[in-house]
């Protein structure tokens, strides 16, 4: 099988992952699809959040595996994977890291909070996008990296997943003609939620 080039295989995992980015962007005007899950938001919001949260962590499933696939055709042997040595001071100061985040007064969840307190929606559509790459990118990427068990490591990248779904789903409460301070409180409480779980996988790592 030919092997892809690095820009392609760039070009291509953009492709794969650049709708988790676009959705913390506000739409000049809302598609079918946003207009049917806000009717169906207003009916049972409850009922439509487990929905699209199905069907975001679906599509979180197809997208890491095309891209896992892209990158495994494309991997050329100079390019050694990278070894990270897990040490229970590493481990210790990662999970740390995001528990802050879930608990510190300047974390995620306490700024969030905050925001939605006062009403910020144009600073809470900035924060979200912002959080997304900081908190769930960095901070949870680098823990994942450090599970020793393969198959929790799959986990993890549904957790990961569902704390952007959690992001995304604020910033549409919060957009111009879509503010509502229920919707932003319900997904709040599923960001605590996911990043509690999440922190549960610490106690898996198992050290040589």
């Amino acid at each position: 099988m030919p092997q892809l080039s690095i820009a392609t295989t760039i070009a291509l995992l953009y492709c794969c992952c650049s709708g988790y980015a676009s959705a913390f962007i506000a739409p000049p005007s809302s598609s079918s699809s946003a207009a049917s899950i806000s009717q169906t938001s207003s009916h049972n919001p409850a009922t439509a959040l487990q929905a699209t949260r199905r069907n975001f962590l679906t599509q979180s499933i197809a997208t890491s595996t095309t891209a896992a696939l892209i990158l495994t055709s494309s991997q050329q042997p100079a390019f050694a994977k990278e070894t990270i040595e897990v040490t229970p001071e590493l481990v210790t100061e990662s999970f740390a890291a995001i528990r802050n985040e879930l608990t510190s007064p300047n974390g995620v969840v306490s700024t969030l909070s905050n925001l939605i307190d006062n009403g910020s929606f144009e600073d809470i559509l900035q924060y979200t996008k912002e959080s997304d790459a900081y908190f769930r990118k960095a901070k949870l990427g680098k823990a994942r990296k450090l599970l020793t068990d393969k198959d929790l490591k799959g986990e993890a990248v549904l957790m990961s997943n569902a704390v952007t779904f959690d992001l995304i789903g604020i910033n549409r409460a919060s957009r111009p003609g879509k503010e509502s301070r229920e919707d932003q409180l319900r997904y709040l409480e599923e960001l605590k939620k996911d990043i509690e779980k999440f922190l549960e996988l610490e106690k898996t790592i198992v050290f040589e």
